[in-house]
């Protein structure tokens, strides 16, 4: 027994999840007491990684039992909050809850150790406020430096970071981000899933901190890390995370397949951290015009939080600005404390009461947007408010204050490398000087419909056509949507000049017939086609006289 325990513990040192699996089945199949909890636990993270997530965690709560029986009660403290934390991702708050309180149990008459520091994690992770994560996190991150136990030290800071950012404060998160990573890299962290987990949590806080460029950077180290090590779960939240970048820089081709790659990756592993995806995507579609599929995307998730924002937008977007009002306020009494959540909240929450035509609402969320980007110094958030701003100030006619504003929004924009985003200070722009300049006006909406045609933003797209129409310059060219084609693309338009049908094509291409459709459906979208016949043709034009398909 003794050797398959050993077997199955390097087995998981070196990621062969199989080959612990079949270790630590062996030894539970013996029977054998003495090294039961021990399987138990390495089973459960072998199957977890697997991407069996149900009798992974089952087999961890087994492993609990095991280590209470046999008096190693700062283990069991640290598996009982693992399997918490995984309740909590699925969406059962109260098992959640129930395993933490059995981890407070396991070391409540024993001296202050490093269980105490991991239920310190649970409690950070279940907290109620932004101030009560970062409270438990450091007292985590004291006991850690205290004990000795780097696992612990590292996955806290990960924590601690996640909570100053959450909190507004960049500069001390960042710096505690910063720190967890490098000493996560340099291979400090001795058990795999702990590392996964701080791995998740750097690059989770990074992109809700819309701190683009270092999420690109750790998504990179993380998405190495989950291949290495066959992790399933964590390349589904990566890939999300990398499309939440890819979505803001202006990749929207890249950034649907990420999204597309970590539904699929979720589906397998933790469905019920698709929603998050889910919502990037409907808020792509949103910016398509494609607004059906973006309310498909969205139906039955209109209780998840991560889906208010997109469904506010879809109300919007559909002429229901008073609906959207009311989701982004049941949205922003969640969000106390939480400085990023709240400013895209609030950012929706400006245009949805403008709108509506409600000018104090519109003002009063505004205020806010400023207050919270000066308190926090979020770049992001800065501009936010600068762009909000400049759009009360033209509903309220004052063109002189908006053009500032609204030039302000479009130089931060520009510097975070936001094209639709600046584009769309670009308009407000236009809209503010259009009266006494309207040359520089027209030139400012020729230059933000360049940017929409190249994304494929088909609802900005048609209100820069409106702007310029009354501008009197007509409604500008759109032969196309979307940019360029991807080589996948070209491979596809290929196939449909042949006459295939999506299922054929995703036979001969090794995708999902969704995958081809969808492939299908951005190929008419960036041609400016309206079916697949006319997109039969573009393509026999270009194999008759070699032009470039996809190119605006």
């Amino acid at each position: 027994m003794g050797d398959q325990l050993h077997e199955g513990t390097e087995a998981l040192e070196r990621a062969d999840w199989a080959g612990a699996r079949l270790a630590f089945e062996h030894v539970l199949d013996g029977g054998g007491a003495a090294g039961e909890a021990v399987a138990a636990e390495g089973l459960g993270l072998a199957l977890w990684f697997e991407g069996r997530i149900a009798e992974g965690i089952a087999g961890r709560e087994r492993a609990v039992a095991g280590l209470v029986a046999q008096r190693r009660f700062d283990d069991a403290a640290r598996v009982a909050v693992w399997v918490a934390d995984q309740h909590l991702i699925a969406g059962r708050p109260s098992a959640a809850r129930g395993w933490l309180a059995r981890a407070e149990r396991a070391v409540e008459d024993t001296p202050t150790g490093t269980g105490h520091g991991w239920v310190a994690v649970g409690r950070a992770q279940q907290a109620a406020s932004v101030e009560e994560q970062a409270e438990q996190a450091a007292r985590a991150l004291r006991i850690g430096r205290e004990t000795g136990e780097e696992d612990l030290e590292i996955f806290a800071l990960s924590l601690l970071g996640q909570a100053e950012l959450t909190a507004g404060h960049r500069e001390p998160g960042l710096r505690l981000l910063e720190e967890a990573m490098v000493a996560a890299t340099a291979g400090r962290v001795r058990n795999v899933h702990t590392l996964g987990d701080t791995y998740c949590a750097l690059v989770t806080a990074c992109a809700e901190a819309e701190e683009w460029e270092r999420a690109v950077e750790w998504c990179e180290r993380v998405e190495d890390f989950a291949r290495s090590h066959r992790a399933a779960p964590l390349l589904g939240v990566c890939r999300t995370v990398h499309a939440d970048v890819l979505i803001a820089t202006g990749h929207w081709s890249e950034a649907e397949e990420a999204l597309e790659s970590a539904l699929a990756t979720h589906a397998r592993a933790i469905p019920e951290l698709s929603v998050p995806a889910l919502a990037s995507l409907a808020e792509l579609r949103i910016h398509q015009g494609r607004l059906r599929e973006a309310e498909q995307l969205l139906s039955g998730r209109e209780e998840h939080p991560s889906s208010l924002r997109a469904l506010a937008l879809l109300q919007i977007a559909e002429g229901r600005p008073h609906v959207a009002v009311s989701l982004l306020e049941r949205g922003l009494s969640g969000t106390e404390g939480h400085a990023v959540r709240t400013t895209q909240l609030l950012a929706a929450l400006v245009d949805a009461t403008l709108a509506t035509g409600d000018l104090r609402a519109a003002e009063a969320a505004t205020e806010s947007l400023h207050r919270i980007a000066g308190e926090s110094g979020m770049r992001l958030g800065s501009a936010r408010a600068d762009l909000a701003a400049a759009r009360l100030a033209l509903a309220t006619g004052d063109r002189s204050t908006a053009a500032e504003l609204a030039r302000r929004a479009l130089r931060a924009f520009g510097a975070m490398a936001m094209p639709l985003d600046a584009a769309l200070a670009r308009l407000d722009l236009a809209r503010s000087v259009m009266d006494g300049s309207p040359d520089l006006a027209r030139e400012e909406v020729l230059a933000a419909q360049s940017v929409f045609r190249d994304l494929g933003a088909s609802r900005e797209l048609d209100a820069a056509a409106r702007l310029l129409r009354e501008l009197g310059g007509g409604t500008g060219p759109r032969p196309r949507n979307g940019g360029e084609l991807t080589s996948r693309e070209h491979e596809v338009l290929d196939l449909i000049a042949l006459g295939m049908s999506n299922a054929r094509i995703a036979r001969a291409l090794s995708i999902s017939e969704k995958t081809a459709g969808h492939h299908v459906s951005r190929i008419l979208m960036k041609l400016g086609v309206h079916n697949r016949a006319e997109a039969a043709a573009q393509a026999a034009g270009r194999g008759k006289d070699g032009e470039s398909i996809g190119k605006g």
